[in-house]
């Protein structure tokens, strides 16, 4: 096995959401984000690519881990994410309607699928529906989720290729979406931060209080 199919390799932490709602209503999402990303068009999808660490301070820095956790409004789904997370490759489920909860799909390297707990788990025929994908790729899908010898961007890539689904490059080499036609890099407005992180405060603080936290 070469040094590049490593499944070891780890402390990454990027991806790409793809979006099936109309383009303004994934950028009205992306302007409140704390990470920083790059949305481009991709074939009857908008992608958001994670470019970097979060603007926010600890524990929510993980610009990877940041955009897989947070929800598409009903308005910009349904979506599908593709994440690579120290060393585990993440797939997040967002439905339509008003439903706002992320659904996962866990892979880890000589692991196979995890089931962690508190996480809301999908099943393969719901990222097939999702992706638009023919009914039988399912089977395909849950004999490709079985290997575990495979670096997680590798099985992130698979997976989007599985399912029919561009913008595979995008997962390892997050870079090339300025490239792309109709591309746009946003970074993170400051207010917007400084709201996230005084609701953060504002939230344990009152967890405290009602001695949810000790």
């Amino acid at each position: 096995m070469s040094s590049s199919d490593d499944p070891t390799t780890s402390g990454r932490s990027q991806g790409v959401l793809l979006a099936a709602g109309p383009r303004h209503e994934v950028d009205a999402w992306v302007a409140a984000s704390i990470v920083p990303v790059s949305v481009v068009p991709l074939q009857g999808w908008v992608g958001v690519v994670t470019r970097g660490p979060s603007r926010a301070g600890a524990p929510y820095e993980d610009g990877g881990l940041v955009s897989a956790c947070r929800a598409l409004p009903a308005r910009a789904a349904p979506g599908l994410g593709f994440f690579e997370v120290d060393g585990r490759a993440l797939v997040t489920v967002h439905g339509g309607g008003r439903r706002r909860r992320v659904r996962w799909v866990v892979w880890e390297p000589e692991q196979g699928l995890l089931r962690p707990p508190g996480l809301d788990l999908a099943g393969p025929a719901e990222l097939v529906r999702l992706a638009g994908a023919d009914p039988g790729t399912r089977d395909e899908l849950v004999e490709l989720l079985h290997e575990t010898r495979v670096r997680p961007a590798r099985m992130l890539q698979a997976v989007m290729a599985t399912l029919g689904l561009p913008g595979t490059r995008l997962v390892e080499e997050p870079a090339r979406a300025d490239d792309l036609p109709g591309a746009v890099r946003v970074v993170p407005d400051r207010r917007q931060v400084e709201w996230f992180e005084d609701a953060v405060r504002d939230s344990v603080r009152l967890r405290q209080e009602l001695g949810v936290l000790s």
